[in-house]
């Protein structure tokens, strides 16, 4: 922890002795659409604030420490996965509500037990409703190395013929390959990049776009018409942290390796 943090927990504790101030759980609840396995996850924090307090979120847990003020009031806080125990590429917080001011004190990591520490004041009389926004992304497939952390290689194919791209709001982007193992594929507008984090390097691939992935978030984008014995997964979809990459994870179980073919198609 920085120095002004220790320097601020150690006079809380030390308050604590005699207003028996003191770590305090709050609820929070596995939200719509919970899945632990992709790639973005979100915790809002949604509490009823009077006065200063650090607030910890570990795991799916939210508790606080109270330094000032009436006790904090819990108001639907949600989650669409824990917190994972991960390098993140990206951890962001986001204050959407609250007249107050909010500070990412501590990001997730290896050194605190991947806990996020928020500090949240509250200055003006009576209380406020804040809402709190942590959000990230990260690297299911292996944890402890940033998806997109290393850069992978570009592959390339003739028959991709950008003359042949196609105008409109729905757009695909079709893909056959070896795999033996696990690669990851970037696609990002009309260029893929590939790294294979176990196994043989990707063979025999192929691809073409009907037109680029935009720039932009889409309204819908899933992974069809899949063939291959093993598992193909969107695990991170196209956003601003990520730069509008779609992340895709093909997972091959059997020795040797195996042809696959899929199709990513999108919907503005």
């Amino acid at each position: 922890m920085r120095l002004a943090t220790i320097l601020v927990l150690l006079s809380a504790l030390t308050l604590s002795a005699g207003q028996n101030n003191q770590f305090t759980p709050l609820p929070s609840f596995a939200a719509a659409g919970y899945n632990q396995r992709t790639a973005e996850g979100v915790y809002d924090i949604l509490v009823q604030v009077d006065g200063e307090a650090f607030l910890y979120v570990q795991d799916k847990n939210l508790k606080y420490l109270p330094l000032s003020g009436a006790p904090i009031q819990d108001k639907g806080t949600n989650y669409t996965q824990a917190i994972p125990r991960a390098v993140f590429n990206s951890f962001n917080i986001v204050k959407k509500a609250g007249g107050g001011t909010v500070d990412l004190y501590e990001e997730p990591s290896a050194k605190n037990d991947y806990t996020a520490v928020v500090r949240v004041t509250d200055k003006k009389p009576g209380s406020d409703f804040y809402h709190i926004q942590l959000n990230w992304s990260w690297n299911p497939a292996n944890p402890m190395q940033p998806l997109g952390g290393r850069a992978g290689r570009p592959l390339e194919n003739r028959d991709n013929d950008p003359g042949d791209y196609r105008r409109g709001r729905d757009g695909s982007f079709q893909f056959r390959g070896t795999v033996d193992d696990v690669t990851v594929l970037r696609i990002n507008s009309d260029r893929v990049r590939a790294e294979d984090l176990a196994g043989r390097p990707l063979r025999s691939d192929q691809f073409s776009f009907s037109q680029p992935l935009p720039y932009e978030r889409v309204r819908s984008i899933q992974i069809v018409d899949v063939e291959g014995r093993g598992d193909v997964e969107l695990v991170e979809k196209p956003w601003e942290g990520n730069k509008f990459t779609a992340v895709v994870l093909i997972s091959d179980p059997q020795r040797g390796a195996s042809s696959y073919s899929f199709r990513l198609a999108w919907s503005r």
